[in-house]
This record gives C-alpha cells, structure tokens and sequence, in this order.
C-alpha cells in the first residue's frame, strides 16, 4: 500500500497541469496600444495599456490571438451597448460578417477554449453558426461545436456547455459577426504532457501490477 500510495504522489505530479492559466476578454474598452491585431496576445498581468481583458485563473503567455474578417468588410470594432445585457462586445459596424479567431499557441502548449458569450444586435432575430475545430484533428468530427439556430432578439447565449480542448491553433468562427456579438472570450493554456512522463508512469503502473500479481500467486 506504501507503494502505492508514493506511486500515485508520482502520477499526480508529472500529470497536474503545473501552469494551468486562463484569461478573460470582456471588450468592455478599447484594444490598447497595438489595436485589434495585438489583442489578447501573450497576457502576462493587469493591462498597461488600457486593454480590456482580465486574470481568470493566471494568464497566458504562451499564446497569441488572430482576429479575422473572411471577407471586405474590414475590422471588427467594440460595442458598448446594443448586444442585449452584454456591458461591451466584439461587434461589427455591418451585418452577417463571417469572422474567425484563431487561438495560437507555442510549441508544448495545448489551449482550452473555457466559454464565451454572445447576443443579438438591437431587437433583431439573426440565424447564426458558430464552429470550433484545431488544427491537428483532435477532434472527433471536423467541427466539434457547430452551434446553429435563430437567436432570439436581445438574449445572451453561452454556446459552450463544456471547455473544448484542443491540440495546436484552435479555431472558433462565427458565421454573422455585427448581427451577433462576442464577449467574455475566456481561454486556458496549460504545457503539452511530456512523453518520458507518461512511459514513466505507465512503467510504473506495470510494475506496481506485476509485484501484486506475484505476491498473490505466493
């Protein structure tokens, strides 16, 4: 039982997430110094520049944000009202925009899209589609969420019932930014399981196995 006990302290610590982090992008003000294209990149504490985004559990260092328009209609902008009871959001000065954020993370990180919200411009109904997939199929279908329904007129919607959790960039797309808006993003990064660390636990595992086995057959 000794053993066991001092095997089981080895496992969970070669398996806890050591630096587990999370942050939040509430849009409640502007995008700071470096605009949209900077906005939730590598947070590592309190904003300096008047950025709206907050500590949700640590921050994210290792992981870079990409905020894109899929055609002319040009950047997403903040919107202080309009988007139900949501205090700020990602919104969009025309309807229906197809838009994409891609959470990119460093090489030994893994991200955990943890939620998000989103409500309908003004008193509009919009029908809307949102899909989050990543970039190394992990995933059982391409689209692991794929969120399609009438929004009712000035409600907010939590897609996520769940964290998704994804290896490499995971994408989330929204197919009417503008009509819908975005808010409360908040994502978790947390370092990519060492390989030694799993065959030693398994190893181990064996090992614990094997002497019981033989114990019991003396």
């Amino acid at each position: 039982m000794l053993h066991m006990r001092k095997l089981l302290s080895i496992v969970a610590l070669l398996v806890s997430p050591l630096s587990a982090q999370a942050t939040v992008l509430p849009f409640t003000s502007t995008f700071g110094a470096g605009g949209l294209a900077t906005y939730g990149d590598r947070i590592v504490g309190s904003p300096q520049d008047g950025a709206s985004y907050f500590e949700g559990a640590g921050w994210t260092p290792n992981v870079e944000l990409v905020f894109t328009t899929l055609n002319a209609s040009g950047l997403a902008s903040l919107w202080s009202s309009g988007y139900a009871s949501l205090l700020g959001a990602l919104g969009h000065g025309a309807f229906n925009v197809p838009y994409q954020i891609d959470f990119v993370p460093d090489a030994g990180w893994n991200i955990t899209l943890q939620g998000f919200d989103i409500a309908t411009w003004s008193s509009g109904t919009y029908p809307t589609d949102i899909r989050i997939w990543d970039d190394k199929g992990s995933f059982a279908q391409p689209n692991l969420l794929s969120f399609a329904s009438a929004l009712n007129p000035q409600t907010v919607y939590q897609p996520l019932s769940a964290p998704v959790a994804g290896t490499g960039t995971v994408h989330l797309y929204l197919n009417n930014l503008g009509s819908t808006g975005l808010d409360n993003i908040a994502f978790t990064q947390s370092p990519v399981p060492e390989p030694a660390a799993l065959l030693l636990i398994s190893a181990g595992l064996a090992a614990f196995w094997a002497r019981r086995v033989r114990a019991h057959q003396r």
